[in-house]
């Protein structure tokens, strides 16, 4: 039985799994949003939690743990000039998951991780430029997943595709319009 073991494995030792989230919270720091799988997402919440929670001390301390932890020393300044005057006023929940499929060639459910209260475009709100097709995200069974739907007439071309996928799409018949 699992009574009391809330560490997510990920299949990797614990070494690896360590240096994965601290490079993965330090991209989500410079970025302000990744794409990963699901499970990595919900588990790099946690860790991404913890730092911001950290940076809120703003004490010679806190700059030592978060300077230790953090793979590229360029977001430090991000994390306690930008983000730790963000999140002042907050007590928890910095962090929110999206869900946005399925990965296409092993079918790994994926999500966005994206820092709350951000200034990047809404996924959701999220059109193509220039196109009669838009992106839109439809809850389903599985979880919620982006779909291709023409614009005048609401026809669902695929849904089955990875977002990258779509957008390579959307450059190809571009380029054939062209």
């Amino acid at each position: 039985m699992r009574h009391g073991n809330k560490l997510v494995k990920l299949g990797r030792d614990s070494k690896h799994r360590e240096l994965m989230f601290r490079t993965m919270v330090t991209q989500l720091i410079r970025h302000e949003r990744i794409k990963t799988t699901l499970v990595k997402a919900k588990a790099l919440r946690k860790e991404a939690e913890k730092i911001i929670t950290i940076a809120k001390r703003n004490t010679r301390q806190s700059h030592s743990l978060v300077y230790s932890y953090l793979t590229d020393r360029k977001v430090i300044p991000k994390l306690f000039k930008e983000l730790r005057l963000r999140f002042n006023t907050r007590e928890g929940g910095y962090t929110r998951v999206l869900k946005c499929g399925t990965r296409l060639s092993d079918r790994s459910k994926m999500a966005f991780i994206e820092f709350v209260e951000n200034d990047l475009q809404p996924l959701r709100d999220f059109k193509a430029n220039n196109s009669k097709f838009g992106i839109t995200k439809k809850p389903t069974p599985q979880g919620t997943l982006f779909s291709f739907e023409e614009k005048e007439s609401g026809k669902v071309l695929s849904s089955a595709l990875s977002l990258n996928n779509r957008f390579k799409k959307l450059e190809l018949q571009k380029k054939q319009q062209n």
